[in-house]
């Protein structure tokens, strides 16, 4: 198989433990061609259906796979490769996703990049998990977003296109100011929700998502990595300060976690409509509701983490698994 991966590994904040990894394990494989194209420099691909990528092979050190991306001079042409795997991180550069659509016409992706362009709209989740899910809104007008606070008095705003808990809010009233805080940004104050809504929309295209706010939070953040509708385990994320935030890229520490029976249900429910759109690689994150039941809080699609980290907690070769599905599926006849 040929495979290529997109990917800008100076976009992190700090070593990743899942895509290097992924590198490294795809460049020492004798079953993979495989080639690396950094983010940038798809902008430059004028000339299509032809790309300039990097080799990957052998051992790769991480400095290595940091470098990869001042290495991509080799001319190859889409048409040869069997597989493209989109791993950069969000929010992706205006015109990202439109530059890959363009490339479907000559190459097979895990993840379709016309697919995402919907599925990274704020109403998507609403529609497709309603019943799995936090009560929840998608607005861009402020006065029906502070009925929707109003109603729950503390609520999360998510924009969309972004990863990591960088563009979730948890708002709530205290003092007389909206207090609205944000992992990175910290707490900020608001005396009117008109400027509360100001601050969420900086720099968004796409309208705000608003749902109550679950309590239970220190109980964690569970994640559970779906490939072509098959569950390869989930893990607990927890943040070490007990923030209402337990993302890895925060403080979060992980363990290994079971999975309920009504969380096998919600995948189930859920996971045909992005099969069915060609998004195949789903990190679904569950939050413990009020009562006590686990309920979605995300369905991740596309560069998701995960694989290496299960792999660690587990023990078992999880990275191994997602590269023969991965053979497997370039091998399928199109439009299966």
């Amino acid at each position: 198989m040929k495979l290529l991966s997109i990917c800008d590994p100076t976009k992190y904040s700090n070593k990743p433990l899942d895509v290097p990894t992924f590198y490294q394990r795809l460049s020492f494989d004798p079953r993979v061609e495989f080639y690396h194209i950094p983010t940038p420099q798809i902008f430059a691909a004028e000339k299509l259906p032809k790309v300039q990528v990097a080799a990957a092979t052998g051992e790769l050190t991480y400095e290595e796979f940091l470098a990869l991306g001042n290495a991509a001079e080799d001319w190859i042409d889409l048409g040869s490769i069997d597989l493209v795997f989109c791993r950069t991180l969000k929010p992706f550069p205006p015109g990202y996703l439109d530059h890959l659509t363009a490339w479907e016409r000559f190459t097979r992706f895990v993840n379709c990049p016309s697919s995402k362009k919907e599925q990274i709209k704020s109403n998507f989740l609403l529609e497709v998990a309603k019943g799995y899910i936090p009560e929840g809104i998608v607005t861009d007008e402020w006065t029906k977003a502070l009925e929707f606070f109003e109603q729950f008095q503390t609520v999360v705003a998510k924009q969309a296109n972004s990863c990591g808990g960088r563009g979730v809010f948890k708002i709530w009233y205290h003092n007389r100011l909206f207090q609205v805080d944000n992992f990175l940004r910290g707490t900020r104050q608001f005396a009117q929700f008109s400027e509360v809504m100001s601050y969420l929309q900086e720099e968004q295209v796409e309208p705000i998502q608003f749902f109550r706010y679950l309590h239970r939070t220190d109980a964690g953040d569970k994640r559970i990595v779906v490939v072509d509708g098959e569950i390869y385990g989930g893990y607990l994320r927890r943040s070490k300060s007990g923030h209402w935030i337990n993302n890895v890229s925060f403080d979060g520490e992980c363990t290994l976690a079971d999975i309920t029976d009504k969380e096998v249900e919600a995948i189930e429910h859920t996971v045909s409509h992005y099969q069915e759109m060609g998004l195949h690689t789903l990190g679904y994150d569950f939050l413990l509701d009020d009562d006590g039941t686990w309920i979605i809080s995300e369905i991740n699609a596309g560069n998701i983490g995960g694989f290496a980290r299960l792999e660690l907690l587990t023990g078992q070769p999880i990275i191994d698994r997602l590269i023969r599905w991965l053979i497997e599926y370039s091998q399928r006849p199109l439009g299966n």
